[in-house]
C-alpha cells in the first residue's frame, strides 16, 4: 500500500511500473532467474538431520556432549586462521569398542593375557610394558579402586604432544 502511494512520486521518468511483477506476497516472481525447487526435500531432510544429532548424545551415558558440538568443535573456521582459505576438517570418529573388549573377555586365553600387565615379573630399571612406567604407578596410586582390578582396561588417548606413558 504505501508503495502503490509513493510509487508515482519516486518512479523516475518513463518507468512503467508493472503490477504482475510482484505476487500478493511481494515477492518476484518473474525475476529471470529459475528457482530449482526440486532439491528442496533432501535439503529439509538433511537439516532435519543435524537438528535431531544435536538432540542425540556422542556416546551412551553423555550428558554435555552431542555429536553436533563435537563436530563444530572439530571444524576449523576462517576466524581461527583467517590466511588459510581451504580449512579441512579434523576427523573425530566414535569408536564402541565395548563390544571388542566383550569379545576379548569372552575368550579363556585371551582374558589372561589382558591382565598379564599386573601379574608379570619385572626387573628393576627394565621397562617391558608401559605397566612399568611411573605414569601407569601414579595412575594406580591416584585411582586405588580402579587398580585393584586387574582385569580393568585403561586406554590411552595419544593428541598433538601428549603421550600418557612417554
Amino acid at each position: 500500500m504505501v508503495f502503490d502511494a509513493a510509487s508515482p512520486v519516486f518512479r523516475p521518468q518513463g518507468n512503467a511500473y508493472n503490477e504482475s511483477h510482484t505476487n500478493e506476497a511481494g515477492s518476484n516472481s518473474n525475476d529471470g532467474v529459475q528457482h530449482n525447487t526440486d532439491n528442496l526435500g533432501a535439503l529439509s531432510e538433511k537439516f532435519s538431520d543435524v537438528v535431531r544429532a544435536s538432540d542425540q548424545p556422542l556416546y551412551s551415558g553423555s550428558k554435555t556432549h552431542s555429536q553436533l558440538s563435537a563436530v563444530a568443535r572439530y571444524k576449523p573456521t576462517r576466524d581461527q586462521n583467517p590466511h588459510c582459505k581451504k580449512s579441512a576438517y579434523a576427523t573425530l570418529r566414535y569408536l564402541p569398542i565395548t563390544l571388542q573388549l566383550q569379545r576379548l573377555y569372552a575368550s579363556n586365553t585371551t582374558s589372561e593375557h589382558m591382565s598379564w600387565h599386573a601379574t608379570h615379573e619385572t626387573e628393576s630399571g627394565v621397562m617391558y610394558h608401559p605397566s612399568d612406567a611411573e605414569a601407569w604407578k601414579h595412575f594406580n596410586e591416584t585411582h586405588p579402586d580402579f587398580a585393584l582390578e586387574p582385569r580393568n582396561v585403561r586406554l590411552g588417548l595419544c593428541a598433538d604432544g601428549f603421550a600418557p606413558h612417554g
